[in-house]
C-alpha cells in the first residue's frame, strides 16, 4: 500500500494543470494552483486503490514469482502524461475524459500479459467507483454547494449521482482499473486460488 502510495503521490501535483483548465477550480488551503491535498489525494487514492481488491477478497500472494516488469512504471508515467497533454492541449478534449482513456488504456497491455489479474482490476475498478461514491456523498455532506462551486459543470456531462458528477465515479474506476493490478504486475506476485 506504502509503496503504490509513494509512487502515486507525484502524479497528483503533475497533472492538476490539465484539471484546472477544463474540469474545476478547487479552492486550496495555501492558494495555490496546485496545494498540499493534491499529494495527500493521490497518495491516498493510490495505496487504497492498490489494495482493495486483496483486502475485500482476502487475497494472499503464492511464494512462487512470474516475470517481473519494474520498469513499467517509468514507461506509463511519461507516456500517460504525454496522453493528457495530447489529448488536452492539442486534441482539446476535457481533462478528465481524457485522464480516463488513459488510465483504462494503460490498463489494458497489463491484462494482456497477465490475465489472471483482470478479476483484480474490474474488481478494484468497480470498489473505486463505489470509494469515490462515499468520498463525495461526505464530501458534499461537510461542504454543501462544493460540486456547483468548484467543478465547471458545463463542461462535462453534468450527470449527477447522489449529486457527485458521475465523471468522478468513472474516473475511480479506471483508477481502481489501472492501479489495482500494477504492483502485482511490476513485481510478479500471483494470487493463491481459494
Amino acid at each position: 500500500m506504502l509503496v503504490m502510495s509513494f509512487i502515486i503521490m507525484p502524479m497528483g501535483p503533475l497533472t492538476e494543470f490539465f484539471y484546472l483548465r477544463d474540469y474545476w477550480r478547487p479552492e486550496l488551503f495555501n492558494g495555490w494552483a496546485v496545494g498540499i491535498e493534491d499529494l495527500l489525494f493521490a497518495f491516498t487514492i493510490g495505496g487504497i486503490a492498490a489494495v482493495i481488491y486483496e483486502e475485500f477478497f482476502s487475497k494472499k500472494y503464492l511464494k512462487k514469482h512470474l516475470a517481473l516488469h519494474p520498469k513499467w512504471m517509468f514507461v506509463i508515467f511519461p507516456l500517460g502524461y504525454a496522453w493528457m497533454f495530447l489529448g488536452n492541449i492539442v486534441l482539446g478534449f476535457n481533462s478528465i475524459y481524457i485522464s480516463i482513456s488513459g488510465l483504462l488504456i494503460f490498463g489494458i497491455p497489463m491484462l494482456f500479459f497477465r490475465h489472471d489479474l483482470l478479476k483484480n482490476a474490474v474488481f478494484s475498478g468497480l470498489f473505486m467507483g463505489l470509494f469515490m461514491l462515499v468520498f463525495y456523498i461526505f464530501f458534499i455532506a461537510i461542504f454543501n454547494g462544493v460540486i456547483q462551486r468548484w467543478w465547471l459543470l458545463g463542461n462535462i456531462s453534468g450527470i449527477l449521482i447522489l449529486g457527485v458528477p458521475i465523471e468522478e465515479l468513472m474516473w475511480g474506476f479506471s483508477c481502481g482499473f489501472f492501479v489495482g493490478p500494477t504492483y502485482e504486475f511490476i513485481n510478479g506476485l500471483k494470487f493463491k486460488k481459494p
